[in-house]
């Protein structure tokens, strides 16, 4: 009996052993977050056919950094506003009791204002996150805020050009904008203060890299492929960033 009550007690041990050091990060957002787990090295099915993105994300960039026993999970839906996080941030986060969660969204908070005039009311904005971050702070897990980052790299009228979608905007409108994403970058300073979250300030990170990288003031090319969304200089600046809150 004593020896089977110590093989026991070594097999408790040993499952302790097995589960310790184990951490679960879910990164909850846009196209941005959706395009965070590519890797240009690997194929992506397509109609039957591997297609390789451009880019690589940050959330890839993360996963050869992080300790092991690291699980790294993305929930990005391209298009994504802080309304559809509503709807899907007890599947895509709760449910999955993760110890350490990246919320970075806004973009489209902003930029569908703009485009098809189904942009986010700040206070909407502000409330929806209040919701999300007590909710997800409620389990347990750490939040780590991110303001967003840049609609444009440059001053002045800016053409967004990619395979979906071509859109022009004059040098007011582009004002305006970067002024929306100021105060809904304010918004997630002063939530982070609020909630005692961690906080990345990718829209001031963002706006400083291209002030000291982009003296032709191209509207992209710096960070992004497009103006909007991340190339491999981007989301390893991502990647760098967020690295800080998990090691």
């Amino acid at each position: 009996m004593r020896y089977l009550h110590l093989l026991i007690f070594i097999l408790i041990i040993g499952c302790n052993d097995v589960n310790e050091g184990k951490l679960k990060i879910v990164f909850l957002g846009d196209s941005i977050t959706e395009a965070g787990v590519y890797d240009k090295e690997v194929g992506i099915e397509n109609n039957g056919e591997l297609v390789y993105p451009d880019y690589t994300g940050f959330i890839t960039f993360l996963s050869q950094s992080v300790p092991e026993k690291t699980e790294l999970v993305g929930r990005g839906i391209s298009g994504d506003k802080v309304s559809d996080l509503l709807t899907r941030y007890k599947k895509d986060v709760i449910d999955l009791d993760p110890d350490i969660v990246f919320i970075y969204i806004g973009i489209n908070d902003v930029w569908h204002k703009y485009d098809f005039g189904t942009g986010s009311d700040i206070d909407l904005y502000e409330n929806g996150l209040r919701q999300i971050i007590s909710e997800i702070q409620k389990i347990g897990a750490k939040v780590v805020l991110c303001t967003p980052t840049v609609i444009g790299e440059n001053y002045g009228d800016f053409t967004l050009a990619n395979q979906y979608i071509e859109q022009y905007r004059d040098a007011q409108t582009m004002e305006s904008m970067n002024k929306d994403l100021d105060a809904f970058s304010n918004v997630i300073r002063k939530l982070s203060s609020e909630y005692s979250t961690d906080l990345i300030d990718l829209r001031k990170i963002f706006i400083d890299y291209i002030s000291e990288n982009n003296p032709k003031n191209y509207p992209s090319g710096i960070l992004t492929y497009d103006g909007v969304h991340l190339n491999d200089q981007g989301n390893k600046l991502i990647a760098d960033q967020m690295i800080n809150f998990i090691n």
